[in-house]
């Protein structure tokens, strides 16, 4: 029987947490193919055990490249870095910006920065964000140890060194962070003991064998080496469907060492790699594992190009961006933290609604008062002004306008400060530091902004697909301009 569902086009039954949000139009019936990254897209880690690992196998490497050993001490703190954030490398701050580039919060190291500091750092008069020397993006769940222990240690210089060198020390910690993944330093422990650091989503196996079993070329494109990619797909998917017991069954391409996001600028062949080498002997599959090349032998492989392609990624700019914008393939976009915020926002919905009556009332009052200023001015006829003032049980005519202006500003002012007060309370339910990932006050963050523009539909797993049917039309929310409104 099919789910039944709201006029939102959700399955009534489907727990918000599992849905599937839509930013442009997606008919599944258009699609041939569709791809996969690995790591926090197929491959979800236990956020805390993953984290700190790599925490802490940078925190070593730091020391052997000079640092003190007093950072060995220091420890992760989970909820400090969320994802969209921007690191601002000459004066060692991380900043929240909303979609105008706005910085709306800011930190120097751990500490948060005054109201008028920040604003006198970061004003409008020049732009403010990624694609120069100054400024990183934490675009990506890898970053998070990365900055958090970048902010520890811009605490720690300023202890230390008397005009510690922020840049430097961000270059640093970048490399050793990428030197931990590259040298095999954190994925040898994960290979020891992979179920501690994975999680385990059983209906992801079911939702990729339905997928093939649909008429649809499944591939892998992962940045990940061969062992370690055949070792975390087993772990995933290796007996779990009794039609394919070995991992490599629910592909028909697999790509390792791939190389994003230059993968999907870059021409070059595919290179053919042994089937062994992903623990799979099927000669049949001889013609089926690669490393490198780039996008335009993919598509060759996969006699399918442009928008017949949904990739599925959690990169900002490595995996979405690059493939929706150089290739014009369609973006799924995994958002593993969208459970969380998705929970608060369940959590926080009574506050959000009064918060909401509160904001309301303030525009009355606005308009009210503005009104009033017009009518000092003069500018409003006198039966229009007594109307008013009649309808609001004010007393007096035209001389008590400055009596009555005086009430509203003293009212707007109180009523403004319970706006900040109920206002820190809710971002502060979602995070203490950082408030929600997808809002700055009234207007979206810089990462909303991003995702809305780059991802075609957007949702927390892959698996989340098995609620809606094969050839589901997914059809964006009507959007409105303000003067539509």
């Amino acid at each position: 029987m099919a789910k039944r569902r709201d006029p939102g086009g959700f399955p009534i039954d489907v727990d918000p947490q599992r849905r599937i949000f839509v930013n442009r139009n997606l008919r599944m019936t258009s699609i041939g193919a569709i791809g996969f990254d690995m790591d926090h897209t197929l491959a979800v880690y236990k956020a805390v055990p993953f984290e700190r690992l790599a925490y802490q196998k940078a925190k070593e490497k730091l020391v052997r490249l000079g640092y003190p050993r007093a950072i060995l001490r220091l420890t992760y703190q989970p909820d400090f870095v969320v994802r969209g954030l921007l690191v601002d490398k000459a004066r060692g701050n991380i900043l929240k910006m909303d979609r105008h580039h706005y910085v709306v919060r800011a930190y120097h190291g751990t500490r948060k920065l005054p109201s008028e500091m920040r604003k006198r750092l970061y004003t409008l008069k020049r732009r403010i964000g990624p694609g120069g020397s100054t400024y990183a993006t934490v675009d990506t769940l890898f970053s998070l140890p990365e900055i958090g222990l970048y902010a520890q240690m811009v605490d720690l210089l300023d202890k230390l060194e008397e005009r510690p060198n922020y840049r430097l020390l961000y270059d640093d910690v970048r490399a050793v962070v990428d030197e931990a993944h590259a040298d095999g330093s954190i994925k040898r422990v994960i290979a020891k003991k992979p179920q501690r650091y994975l999680e385990d989503d059983p209906k992801l196996p079911v939702t990729l064998d339905r997928m093939r079993n649909h008429g649809l070329r499944l591939f892998l494109l992962t940045n990940s080496e061969a062992s370690y990619t055949g070792l975390i797909m087993d772990q995933l998917l290796s007996g779990k469907v009794p039609a394919r017991p070995h991992w490599t069954d629910f592909f028909d391409l697999v790509v390792v060492r791939a190389g994003k996001p230059g993968f999907f600028g870059r021409y070059g062949p595919l290179r053919r790699l042994s089937p062994k080498i992903l623990g799979t002997r099927k000669r049949s599959r001889e013609r089926f594992a690669y490393s490198g090349g780039s996008v335009h032998a993919l598509e060759r492989a996969l006699g399918q190009g442009g928008d017949r392609i949904l990739f599925f990624g959690d990169h900002t700019y490595g995996d979405i961006l690059r493939s929706k914008r150089i290739c014009g393939w369609r973006t799924a976009m995994i958002l593993e933290r969208l459970d969380d915020e998705l929970r608060q926002l369940e959590a926080t919905r009574a506050r959000r609604v009064g918060l909401t009556v509160l904001r309301r009332r303030i525009d009355r009052l606005a308009g009210a008062r503005d009104f009033l200023l017009q009518a000092r001015e003069g500018q409003v006829p006198q039966a229009a002004l007594l109307r008013f003032l009649r309808e609001r049980e004010l007393a007096g005519g035209r001389r008590q306008i400055p009596k009555h202006l005086e009430a509203l500003e003293e009212e707007l002012a109180t009523l403004g400060r319970q706006v900040q007060m109920r206002e820190r309370r809710i971002e502060d339910a979602f995070n203490p530091y950082w408030g929600p990932i997808f809002r700055a006050g009234r207007e979206t963050t810089h990462f909303a902004n991003q995702v809305q523009e780059f991802a075609c539909i957007y949702t927390s797993r892959v698996s989340n697909f098995l609620n809606y049917p094969n050839d589901k039309y997914f059809v964006a929310t009507h959007v409105f301009m303000p003067h539509e409104l």
